[in-house]
C-alpha cells in the first residue's frame, strides 16, 4: 500500500509537469536567407533562454523538409507537437536548420511552398512560428522576420497595416519578379498563366473588391497584395487552390485546361474561386474578433460560399442561371454527404445550405457578423447567427 507521503510527492511531481501558458509572448528573431533554388536556412535567436521549440504538426513537412544544423539539437515529429530541443536538455539561445522545398498540397493546410515558373519561389511563414517552452512555462513567439533573398532577387511579404487589424503570418515571395499595382493592390502574377485566366482573375478581383467594400460598408484596413502561381500543367484537367492569410491572397493554378483555349465554365470557375477568397479578406477585415480556431469552419467557408454567390450576381459576373445552377448543385452535394460538417466538402456545401434555410439577406447578416468581431471582439459563431436573424426577425415591420 502507497504512502500517504509517497502519494503527495507524487502530486508534486506530477503538478510541476503541467505546462503554464504565459500571456506575454518571447520576442525571437527569425532570419530567413535563401541560400539556393530550393534551400534557405532558417536561423533564431531568442531573447531568453528556451527549453524547446514546438511546432502544430504539418503532415511530415519537417520530417521531410527540415535539417537540423545546430548541433546537439533534435527534431521530434509523429506526436502532439514537431518539436525541436536539445538531446542534453541545455537552454538554447538559439538554433538553426536547412529548409528544403517542400510543394505538396495538403487537405485543409496553407501550402507550405509554391514553386513559379520562372523559378520564383513562396515560403509560409507561419510553418516557422510556433511556442517556446521554458521548463514548465509555454509561450507564444513574437517573431520579427529578417529575409534575404538569392542573389538579387526581389523578396516580398504584404505592407504593414496602416490602422489596427487582425495579425496573420504571410507568405513571403522570392523570385526574379517585381510586384506591379492594380488599384488598391499589388499584383504578382506567374508568367506562366494563360491570357484568359490572369485576365478573369484580375477582373474579378477588382469587380468584387468594389463590391464588397461598398456591401459591407468598410475599406481593406491593409492593402491587398494578390500571388499567383502556376503549379503542374500536365495533369488533366484545370485546378486552381487559393488561400487568404491576412490581406494577402495567395492562388495555385495548374492542369492542362490551363494552357488551351478559354472557355465559359472556366472563367465561371476561376470567378467562383477568386469571389469566395475575396469574401474572406473582408470576413478577415476586423481588429479583433473574427475567424478563430474556435469558430465551426461551416460559419466562415459556407459564409464566404453565400457572399461570393451574392456578389457574383450583383456584379453582373454571373449569369441568374449560374447562380440557379451553382445553388442547385450545391444543396444537392450537401445532400449526398447527408448534412453533415464532418467532411472537407460538407463545410463548405453545407455551410452554404446552412446560410441557405435562414432565408435572409446575406449582407447585412455578415456585415453586422464583421461588425460584431470589430467593435465586441467576438468570434463568429453559430449563436452569433442565430442572435442577429432573431433581432433582425425582431426588427422587421
Amino acid at each position: 500500500m502507497m504512502s500517504r507521503k509517497w502519494l503527495l510527492g507524487m502530486g508534486v511531481a506530477i503538478s510541476w509537469m503541467v505546462a503554464v501558458r504565459a500571456e506575454t509572448p518571447l520576442p525571437v528573431q527569425e532570419r530567413l536567407t535563401h541560400v539556393a533554388p530550393d534551400t534557405w536556412r532558417a536561423d533564431y535567436r531568442f531573447s531568453q533562454p528556451v527549453t524547446s521549440l514546438q511546432f502544430v504538426p504539418v503532415a511530415d513537412f519537417r520530417k521531410s523538409a527540415w535539417k537540423v544544423l545546430t548541433p546537439g539539437v533534435t527534431l521530434t515529429t509523429g506526436g502532439e507537437h514537431d518539436t525541436l530541443a536539445a538531446a542534453s536538455g541545455k537552454p538554447l539561445r538559439q538554433l538553426s536548420m536547412e529548409i528544403s522545398t517542400f510543394d505538396r498540397l495538403l487537405e485543409k493546410q496553407y501550402v507550405a511552398m509554391d514553386r513559379f515558373s520562372d523559378g520564383g519561389r513562396l515560403i509560409y511563414l507561419g510553418f516557422l512560428q510556433g511556442e517556446a517552452r521554458q521548463g514548465k512555462l509555454v509561450r507564444d513567439i513574437a517573431a520579427n522576420f529578417t529575409l534575404a533573398g538569392l542573389g538579387k532577387e526581389t523578396v516580398l511579404v504584404p505592407a504593414t497595416p496602416a490602422a489596427p487589424s487582425n495579425s496573420a503570418t504571410p507568405y513571403a515571395y522570392f523570385g526574379p519578379q517585381s510586384p506591379v499595382t492594380a488599384g488598391d493592390a499589388q499584383v504578382l502574377l506567374d508568367p506562366g498563366l494563360s491570357a484568359w485566366a490572369r485576365e478573369t482573375l484580375l477582373d474579378t478581383t477588382a469587380k468584387m473588391s468594389t463590391y464588397y467594400r461598398a456591401a459591407y460598408r468598410q475599406p481593406l484596413r491593409q492593402p491587398l497584395l494578390l500571388l499567383a502561381a502556376v503549379s503542374d500543367t500536365a495533369s488533366p484537367g484545370l485546378s486552381i487552390k487559393g488561400g487568404v492569410v491576412g490581406a494577402q491572397i495567395v492562388y495555385r493554378f495548374g492542369g492542362t485546361a490551363l494552357l488551351t483555349a478559354e472557355s465559359p465554365k472556366k472563367r465561371e470557375m476561376v470567378a467562383k474561386v477568386v469571389a469566395h477568397e475575396m469574401a474572406h479578406l473582408w470576413q478577415n477585415n476586423a481588429r479583433r474578433g473574427g475567424t478563430s480556431e474556435l469558430s465551426p469552419p461551416w460559419v466562415h467557408e459556407g459564409g464566404a460560399e453565400a457572399m461570393a454567390l451574392d456578389g457574383l450576381l450583383r456584379t453582373g459576373i454571373w449569369s441568374e442561371e449560374q447562380g440557379q445552377a451553382f445553388t442547385a448543385a450545391t444543396l444537392d452535394e450537401c445532400a449526398k454527404l447527408e448534412h453533415s460538417f464532418d467532411s472537407y466538402r460538407g463545410i463548405y456545401a453545407c455551410g452554404f445550405e446552412r446560410y441557405h434555410q435562414l432565408k435572409v439577406d446575406i449582407v447585412p447578416l455578415w456585415r453586422d457578423m464583421i461588425g460584431a468581431a470589430d467593435s465586441k471582439g467576438e468570434i463568429y459563431s453559430e449563436a452569433m447567427i442565430n442572435s442577429l436573424v432573431e433581432r433582425a426577425g425582431k426588427a422587421a415591420p
